[in-house]
């Protein structure tokens, strides 16, 4: 016996997710793994990023015993919610 499906189109929606918690950005030396201080929730994303460059250039700028830390990774949490157009069935957990 072969089962069909049906499938149809039903828009969807992408925004920040309310219930979540605040989006970020923290840089992360590649040398010692030191990290750039948590931001504020209430700091807009573009004042994080700043904030996370700051960091960044403070930090190659010290006199590590090693050496110069030039190189890092940043890391941007943005957390989404897609809300379809019509019910679609319960949400997973």
């Amino acid at each position: 016996m072969t089962h069909r499906r049906r499938y149809r189109y039903v828009e969807m929606s992408l925004a920040p997710d309310p219930a979540a918690e605040p989006y970020t950005v923290r840089a992360t030396c590649l040398t010692c793994a030191g990290q750039s201080p948590e931001p504020e929730p209430s700091e807009s994303i573009t004042g994080q990023h700043q904030q996370a460059q700051r960091w960044c250039t403070n930090h190659a700028a010290r006199d590590h015993p090693d050496g110069r830390h030039l190189r890092y990774t940043a890391r941007v949490t943005l957390r989404w919610l897609v809300t379809p157009g019509e019910d679609i069935g319960h949400a997973a957990p």
